[in-house]
C-alpha cells in the first residue's frame, strides 16, 4: 500500500486539488453568488404607490428571512404606480393574507421587500399573483419631502397667543434674577458633561432601544398569540391540579427506579463505549486506505452519470426470461469443499431447444445411440474428481 501511495502520490495530489477546486467553485456559485439552476421559483407582482428606493436585485424576505429576489421595477398605470416583480423560492409558501412592506437595512439604503403574513394557513400566493397597495396590504417608507410638509403643517398650527403664554411663564420662572439662571445653566452644563462622558453608552442604548421597539412591533401578533395560549395553558393546569399532585407524589419513587435501571445498565453502556473506541481506532488505522478510496469513488460516481443526459437517465431492461439449464449434480459451496475436487459429470438434463450448452460434455456428436452426450448409465451424478496430487 505504501509503495502504491508513493508511486501515485502526484496523481492523488492532483485529484485532491481538482476536487477542492470543484467544491469551492460550487460553494461560491450556489451559496455566495446565489446561482442554483435546480431551484424552482414562482413570481409575484407587488404594486407600490412609490418605489421607496427599491431596485432590481434587492432581497425579498419573510419576516427578515431571505426567500427570494426583486427581478424588475416598472412604472404602470401611466406613472400612477410602481410594479415590483419578485421571484420567490418555491420551497416557501406565503399565505395570501399578508402585509408587504419596503424597508431599508441602514440609513444608506439597501432596501428590501418583506412579507409579514398574519396567518399560516391556505390559500397561498401562487405564480402570477398580484398584491395591490390599494387593498391596504402594502407600505413604503415615508419620503423626506412628506416629512418636511408635515413639519411645516405642524409649525403652522401653533397658536402665537399660546406661545406668548409659554414665554411669560418662563419669564416668571426665571424672574428671581441671574443667580437662579446661573444655577440652571450650571446644572444643565453638568448634565451635558455627564452625558458627553457617557456618549458611546448613550448612543448604544438608543440604538438598542430602537431595535428592541422595532422587534417588539414585528412580534406583536406573536406576543398576542403567546398570551392567549398561555392563558389556555394555565386553565388546563388548574383543571389538572389533582393529576399534577399525583405526579409530584410519585416522582421520587419513579426517580429511584430510574436510578436502579441506570445502575443495572452501567456495565453494558461501558462495554458499548469500549466497542465504539475500538471501532474508532480501527477507522484511524485504515485512514490511508480511505484516502485512496475517495478518488476512486469520484470516478465511480462519474461513471454513473454517463447514462444521464438531456435531463433523462437512459438504461436498457430485458423483460424476457433467459433460458437456463438444469443439472443432476448436487451443488456445494466452494467453502464446504476443501479437498480441491470438483464435480466429474456435468451433463444438462433439459437443454433448451435451439441453444447449444457450453462445456466439452455438451459438444456436438453423431446422432447415434450412446454417443456420450448423456450421463452414462449406472454412474453417480454427484461423483467428484480425485484430489489433485501435489
Amino acid at each position: 500500500m505504501s509503495k502504491l501511495f508513493t508511486h501515485h502520490k502526484l496523481l492523488l495530489a492532483n485529484c485532491t486539488l481538482v476536487l477542492v477546486f470543484l467544491f469551492g467553485g460550487a460553494y461560491l456559485l450556489i451559496d455566495v453568488m446565489r446561482f442554483n439552476p435546480l431551484q424552482g421559483n414562482y413570481e409575484v407582482t407587488v404594486k407600490l404607490p412609490r418605489s421607496g428606493g427599491l431596485q432590481a436585485g434587492n432581497d425579498v424576505t419573510m419576516r427578515g428571512y431571505r426567500i427570494g429576489q426583486v427581478t424588475s421595477i416598472n412604472v404602470i398605470d401611466g406613472g400612477g404606480a410602481i410594479a415590483a416583480a419578485v421571484r420567490i423560492d418555491r420551497r416557501y409558501q406565503i399565505p395570501a393574507e399578508t402585509l408587504v412592506t419596503v424597508q431599508a437595512l441602514s440609513a444608506a439604503g439597501e432596501q428590501f421587500v418583506d412579507f409579514r403574513p398574519s396567518t399560516d394557513v391556505a390559500p397561498y400566493l401562487r405564480n402570477g399573483a398580484v398584491i395591490d397597495f390599494k387593498d391596504g396590504k402594502v407600505t413604503t417608507p415615508v419620503p423626506v419631502w412628506e416629512v418636511l410638509d408635515d413639519t411645516t403643517l405642524l409649525v403652522s398650527q401653533v397658536d402665537p397667543k399660546q406661545f406668548n403664554v409659554i414665554l411669560r411663564e418662563l419669564d416668571t420662572a426665571l424672574s428671581a434674577g441671574p443667580d437662579q439662571l446661573r444655577s440652571l445653566v450650571e446644572g444643565a452644563s453638568l448634565a451635558v458633561a455627564g452625558l458627553h462622558n457617557l456618549l458611546p453608552q448613550t448612543v448604544n442604548l438608543i440604538k438598542n432601544l430602537q431595535v428592541i421597539m422595532e422587534t417588539t412591533s414585528h412580534a406583536q401578533p406573536d406576543l398576542g398569540t403567546l398570551t392567549r395560549n398561555s392563558g389556555l395553558l394555565f386553565d388546563q393546569l388548574n383543571k389538572a391540579d389533582g393529576e399534577l399532585r399525583q405526579v409530584l407524589q410519585k416522582a421520587p419513587a419513579q426517580f429511584d427506579a430510574l436510578g436502579a435501571v441506570l445502575d443495572e445498565n452501567r456495565d453494558p453502556i461501558t462495554s458499548i463505549a469500549s466497542n465504539l473506541t475500538a471501532i474508532t481506532r480501527a477507522g484511524t488505522l485504515r485512514a490511508p486506505a480511505l484516502r485512496l478510496l475517495l478518488p476512486s469513488l469520484g470516478h465511480g460516481i462519474g461513471a454513473f452519470g454517463i447514462p444521464a443526459y438531456d435531463g433523462e437517465f437512459h438504461a436498457m431492461i430485458d423483460i424476457w426470461p433467459r433460458p437456463a439449464c438444469k443439472y443432476n449434480t448436487k451443488s456445494e459451496p466452494f467453502w464446504q469443499v476443501q479437498d480441491g475436487s470438483f464435480p466429474k459429470w456435468n451433463y444438462c438434463t433439459d437443454p433448451p431447444p435451439g441453444q447449444q450448452i457450453r462445456g466439452a460434455a455438451n459438444a456436438p456428436r453423431p446422432n447415434i445411440p450412446d454417443n456420450g452426450s448423456f450421463l452414462p448409465p449406472g454412474v453417480d451424478p454427484n461423483e467428484r474428481t480425485l484430489k489433485p496430487v501435489n
